[in-house]
Parts: C-alpha cells; structure tokens; sequence
C-alpha cells in the first residue's frame, strides 16, 4: 500500500506553472532561438527560427516544452531530472533543475544544472534566456541560449493550436535544414518524455 501511495504521488507531481504566469496573446507568434554550446575546446553557435501557432493551452504547454526537452537532453547521459518548481517575481518567470546519474563508463556521478528565465514585455513580445551546465562527467560542457518572441498575427488558416513550424536550424552560420518541418508542441512534449524514458530504461 505504502509503494502504492508513493507512485500516485509521483504521478500527480510534474511541472506546474503559477496560476498568474502572464498569458502570450493567442496566434501566430516567431520563435528566434540563439545559443551556444562549448566543452572548452570547440564551441557551436546554433540558431533555431520557428512559427508556432498559440492559443491558452498551447501557450502554457510551450513552457513545459522548454523542461522536457531539457530533461531528454541529459538522459543521454544517463541523468534523472528533478522536476522544476517554476517562481513568478517581478514579472519574470525562472525555475531551476538539478540531474544527477552514475557515467555510463567512468566510476563518476555526472551532473547537470539548468537554469531557465522568461521576461514578458506585454502580451505580444517574450524573452528567455537558459543556462545548461554539465559537469563531473564524460562530458564537460556548458552552454546558453536566448529565445526572443513576437506576435506576428493571426494563425494562417488550417493551422491548429500547438502547430510549430521549423523555418531555420543553423550550425555555425551553415542551414541545416533541406526544407521546414513542421511539429506540434503537444506531440513534441510527448516525445520528449518517450525519449528521455528510452535512454534511462537503457
């Protein structure tokens, strides 16, 4: 019964906005997501340009995404992730989150800090900013990214809440992409959860 009471538990935890997070006006909305990622050594600049198509619920899950995506992310290297208790002050959405698993080869405990923050200026502009850092690991890295949003408009007819659009990925200035990919915020939380559970199960 005991075991029974803990898993329900852990089921109903997960990752739960304030209830006063500033709402992004519904429609389309451009996603322009910059970075960089370095182990000391090499350094990748990546850009991301999206469109996804914003509604309430959309809005709130586009918040969880940025967590999950996070947490697939250093399940390759064998890390669980503590789910992020998101804080509102002062107008500015952050939250933390600690990973921590035993290195897959070396006889280490890997380590991983994220640390996200998200400023709204109104309902219609949107800045974030993440801080990834890996340490006491096989991979020793550290990287930051700045996401900046504006509302363009109403959503093109025929797209549904949740649509996102992959207009550009580019590597070091380079585009990756041989044409735009489309994805759907819902089904991209979803994956990320399969992947991430995929890669610990291992």
């Amino acid at each position: 019964m005991a075991a029974l009471a803990w898993a329900a538990a852990a089921a109903a935890t997960g990752f739960e906005l304030p209830a006063d997070v500033p709402a992004r006006a519904p429609g389309l909305w451009s996603m322009d997501q910059m970075g960089a990622i370095s182990d000391g050594k090499t350094t990748f600049d990546i850009q991301k340009v999206w469109q996804v198509c914003l509604d309430e619920k959309a809005d709130r899950a586009l918040h969880e995404l940025e967590v999950r995506e996070q947490q697939a992310s250093v399940a390759g290297l064998n890390e669980r992730c503590e789910e992020p208790r998101p804080v509102l002050k002062n107008g500015e959405l952050s939250w933390t989150m600690h990973c921590s698993g035993p290195s897959p080869i070396e006889d280490k405990i890997g380590k991983t800090e994220v640390r996200h923050s998200a400023a709204f200026t109104g309902d219609e502009e949107m800045r974030a900013e993440t801080i990834v850092i890996n340490r006491d690991n096989l991979i020793h890295s550290n990287g930051r990214f700045t996401t900046r949003m504006k509302r363009l408009g109403a959503c093109p007819q025929g797209q549904k809440s949740g649509d996102m659009l992959l207009m550009h990925w580019r590597v070091n200035g380079e585009e990756t992409l041989k044409g735009r990919q489309h994805r759907n915020v819902f089904e991209e939380i979803a994956n990320n959860k399969t992947f991430k559970q995929s890669r610990l199960d291992r």
